[in-house]
């Protein structure tokens, strides 16, 4: 069986694209039609590397280089190109990456409609926070495996209360736990 599904062509913007769509359902899209549109979210690494070393986790790693900014917006010029709606920034630690702020702002310039960033949390200084607010960012998240430290893990809640208290007082991104 092959499914056909049919391509959008001209210059009709993303945005209005899904509202057309969405005007013609009723506000409802099937997966078929979302398919049409091209990926909703994408991941994007970029850096190995990681500023702890949990002993379970494979993403690991304390000697690559990061990604270069060149590779990077090759491939958000891409994800744009598909009219990717969400990028989203994974690692590794997305913080050790020397271009991150720039990065942000690239996707911000590129029109993603949310530039989102998943990160441990450990790295996050009132700077940095300014920074990806000035950048654009609209979401963190905070990846945590356990409120204390233990045998397996030191990605964890306790050390990080100060950090999440700068992000309520400086963040304007939304910010999950």
């Amino acid at each position: 069986m092959t499914l056909r599904l049919p391509v959008l062509s001209g210059t009709i913007a993303p945005d209005d694209a899904i509202e057309r769509a969405r005007a013609a359902t009723k506000g409802r899209l099937t997966i078929a039609e979302w398919l049409r549109f091209g990926p909703f979210l994408a991941q994007l690494v970029v850096t190995r590397r990681c500023n702890l070393s949990c002993g379970y986790c494979n993403e690991y790693d304390d000697h690559s280089p990061p990604v270069p900014f060149a590779t990077l917006d090759e491939r958000l010029l891409k994800l744009r190109e598909l009219r990717t709606w969400v990028v989203c920034l994974t690692g590794g630690e997305p913080t050790l990456h020397p271009e991150l702020v720039r990065i942000v702002a690239r996707m911000r310039e590129l029109r993603f409609r949310r530039r989102q960033l998943i990160t441990n949390g450990y790295l996050l200084t009132p700077k940095l926070i300014e920074a990806l607010n000035d950048a654009g960012l609209t979401d963190l998240q905070i990846s945590v495996d356990g409120v204390k430290r233990n045998a397996v893990t030191v990605k964890v809640l306790d050390p990080l209360r100060v950090k999440l208290r700068e992000l309520a007082r400086r963040a304007r991104f939304q910010v999950v736990v």
